[in-house]
Parts: structure tokens; C-alpha cells; sequence
């Protein structure tokens, strides 16, 4: 009489797919990382062979030919620009930086608040700021590190994903382009902790891929909510998901030197010292 069959484990078989698809979504979101930036420097090399050097000046028909192009490959380089790059401050911004942030601040805790109490769930933590209000050439990229915050939290929830822990402002990183002329755009992380099943995992990564300025996955851990063994199906998995976005690096530095020239030009000037005055000769004395 044969003997039955031993059950199939499916444990190791689901945590091979899980790993499977988690490594194939961060290959093909670097894969169009790399691609996008290959296109951004070719344009910007492209834009800098029109400069013009101290030679003879182009006749008229050259100069429009080159004018035409000039904006072409200008057009094509935002273009590229905006699909990776988070757009400037908008004036409000530039007036106060430090007010912004801070009713920024609020209005993104206020849109967490009301996207947990929707779904009965624990306000997620948002970590990694200053206690105290930023210097003014921080803002621009905690403003773009919150607002990503935001859009993940709606993403995520949109996306039916149980409960989301925590959000966490990471440092930023200089992103090398050629050394001679430094970095182009700084990478600004954002590490994000969540409780979700592989279903709606896979659901919030393909509505990550889909989001416009890119959002960079740069890591993706996962282990059972369940202490030992593999995750069964539908069992939720603690997940930390490391995103990243980007901002063109000179706008992290025009605030602070335009503020510098700022406290520099309200330094009062030094008078110039007076000229000691020479004591008058006494006329001499006539004797008789």
C-alpha cells in the first residue's frame, strides 16, 4: 500500500516570491533612476556646447539655428528636470521660509490625523525634525522631505494598507555629478514603517512607480508580523520601505547665501577714523 504524499510547504515557496518581487521592483525603478539622469546630463551637456565663445560672431541664420535649438534641448531638459526633481518654492515660501514649514508642519500632521481617523488607525509618527525652527537654507528640502511624507501616507491608504507607524526624515545626500562642477541634486530619504500583507505591498509599489516627481525606492525589508517562520498568506508583514526624492542641490544654497548678503548689508559700515588734528605752533615769544 503507498503511502501518502507529505503536505507541500508553501512557506518557503511564498518567501521565495515575496523576495523575488520585492528585489525585481527595486532593479527596475534604478534601472529608470539611472536612465532619467543619463538623460538630464546629456542635456545639460548639450545646452553648454551652444555657449558661444569670443570669436567671430555667427551670421544671422546660424544664430537663429542655434536659438531654435537652444530651446528645444531647454525644453526636453525640464522636462526630464520635472520627472525627477521636486519643483522650486513658491513665493510664500521664499518670503518666510522658517512660517512655512511650520504651518506646513501642521497641515500635514492635520491630513495624517484625518486619513487615520478615516480608517480607525494610530496616527503615524512623523520623526527626524528640529525641535526648534530650521535655518532658513534647511527648508527647502525638509518641505520637500514633508511633502513626500504626505503623498506616501495618502498613497499607502489609498492603497488599503493596514497601518502605517512611523515616517522618518532621514539626512540628506549629495548626489556626485562631475567632481569638477560638484553635485547636481541632493537625495532627500524619507524611511517609512507600515504593517501590510504581499497583496497590498505589491499594490503600493506599483502606485509608488506610477508617482510624478519620480520617488526613488531605495530599500525594501520585510519580515513576518509573526515571530519564527515564514509568512502565511494574507498574514500581515512588518515592512520599512526607505523613499527618497530630489531637489536640485543649488536651491539648498541660494537661501543661505542670499542670506548672508542680506546680514552682511545690514552690517553698519565702519566710519573712517578721524585724522588726529596737528597741535597749532605756538608763536615764539619776543624778549626785549
Amino acid at each position: 500500500m503507498a503511502q501518502p504524499r507529505p503536505p507541500i510547504a508553501w512557506q518557503p515557496l511564498l518567501a521565495a516570491t515575496l523576495a523575488g518581487a520585492a528585489l525585481a521592483g527595486v532593479i527596475g525603478w534604478r534601472v529608470s533612476l539611472q536612465s532619467l539622469d543619463a538623460q538630464i546630463r546629456s542635456k545639460r551637456a548639450a545646452l553648454k556646447k551652444l555657449a558661444l565663445s569670443g570669436g567671430i560672431p555667427p551670421t544671422q541664420e546660424v544664430m537663429e539655428h542655434l536659438t531654435a535649438h537652444q530651446l528645444s534641448l531647454e525644453r526636453r531638459y525640464q522636462h526630464w528636470l520635472k520627472a525627477v526633481a521636486v519643483p522650486p518654492l513658491v513665493d510664500a515660501a521664499q518670503a518666510d521660509p522658517q512660517l512655512y514649514f511650520q504651518e506646513h508642519l501642521h497641515e500635514v500632521q492635520r491630513t495624517l490625523d484625518r486619513l487615520s481617523a478615516a480608517r480607525g488607525v494610530p496616527v503615524p509618527e512623523q520623526l527626524g525634525f528640529p525641535k526648534e525652527l530650521p535655518p532658513s537654507d534647511a527648508v527647502p528640502r525638509l518641505l520637500a522631505q514633508l511633502s513626500l511624507m504626505e503623498e506616501v501616507a495618502t498613497l499607502l491608504f489609498e492603497q488599503d494598507v493596514p497601518a502605517i507607524s512611523s515616517l522618518k526624515v532621514e539626512d540628506p545626500e549629495a548626489v556626485p555629478d562631475r567632481p569638477e562642477e560638484g553635485a547636481f541634486l541632493m537625495r532627500l530619504p524619507v524611511r517609512v514603517r507600515l504593517s501590510a500583507s504581499l497583496s497590498h505591498m505589491m499594490k503600493a509599489l506599483g502606485a509608488l512607480s506610477r508617482a510624478r516627481p519620480l520617488i526613488d525606492v531605495r530599500a525594501i525589508r520585510l519580515r513576518p508580523a509573526s515571530p519564527g517562520g515564514a509568512a502565511a498568506a494574507g498574514e500581515r508583514l512588518e515592512t520599512e520601505l526607505v523613499l527618497a526624492r530630489y531637489l536640485v542641490a543649488a536651491e539648498t544654497t541660494e537661501p543661505a547665501a542670499a542670506e548672508s548678503e542680506a546680514s552682511e548689508a545690514a552690517k553698519p559700515k565702519p566710519s573712517p577714523a578721524a585724522k588726529p588734528r596737528k597741535p597749532k605752533a605756538r608763536a615764539k615769544e619776543r624778549r626785549p
